[in-house]
């Protein structure tokens, strides 16, 4: 597989560990899964192309199981405006994912640092409270930036997480929502890819369907301890977790140089 040979077995060693720490906590608190991978793949040698392309693969699967576990919770109104944001703003996310790859690598991760970094603060900050109906005419804007950052740098489950519990829903219908529009916008933004990108992406998508078991074991895992965890405490070491791989990936190419590399 061209993608594994031009990476050394430490890089190789590197990658798995980012999957499987990132399906751990997927499993354990509902998210962050590509927020920690995607910056582990880019450390270990991945162009962003690569590493998006191989994590949605490996999430199609689980989101599969998901909505057909969760499939009598599925509400068809729930998914409409925001799903058609979402396809609206694929395209913008693909084209700065694009203008991202072109840069030298240390710009691309500060790049996707910054977003990483913006994204845990939206997180910390906006916390709505839950009520029976949001007004519809937020869930466009909520879909597009969705859709436009999962284009981009393939972090784009943060605004309808936040859509998500800003709702009065059962867990099981938030949990129907969320996979129901992942599973939805990522066959097209793989096949847009493929499309644009060519074969590195292929090749990604191949790696990302040979490492799926290990990420549904480590999900699983994750998912049997963390239902032991205090869930603010899990959700505090979850969020510094995301700001240490944030400040890496904005910090790690401006000391190259001055470390002699």
């Amino acid at each position: 597989m061209p993608m594994i040979e031009s990476l050394g077995l430490m890089q190789i060693a590197f990658g798995l560990t980012g999957l499987v720490l990132g399906a751990f906590v997927q499993g354990a608190v509902g998210f962050a899964y590509g927020m920690i991978v995607i910056p582990v793949l880019l450390w270990a040698g991945l162009s962003l192309p690569q590493s998006v392309a191989l994590v949605s693969t490996t999430v199609i699967v689980q989101t599969a199981a998901g909505v057909w576990r969760f499939r009598q919770h599925v509400v068809a109104r729930d998914l409409v405006g925001v799903a058609v944001g979402r396809y609206a703003g694929l395209p913008i996310g693909l084209l700065v994912m694009a203008a991202l790859d072109g840069v030298n690598r240390g710009a691309m991760k500060q790049a996707v640092g910054a977003l990483l970094l913006t994204i845990v603060t939206l997180i910390v900050v906006f916390k709505p409270a839950p009520r029976e109906r949001v007004a519809a005419r937020w869930s466009l804007p909520v879909g597009l930036s969705s859709g436009a950052l999962s284009g981009a740098i393939g972090m784009g489950g943060p605004p309808v997480v936040l859509w998500m519990i800003a709702h009065d829903w059962s867990t099981q219908r938030g949990r129907a929502f969320l996979w129901s529009l992942f599973l939805m916008l990522l066959p097209v933004q793989l096949g847009l890819m493929v499309w644009g990108f060519g074969r590195p992406v292929l090749w990604a998508m191949v790696a990302g369907l040979a490492m799926t078991p290990l990420v549904l074991l480590s999900s699983y895992v994750g998912g049997t301890v963390g239902s032991r965890w205090s869930r603010p405490v899990a959700r505090r070491v979850v969020l510094g977790l995301l700001v240490v791989l944030a400040v890496t990936s904005l910090v790690a190419p401006l000391l190259g140089p001055l470390l002699g590399r």
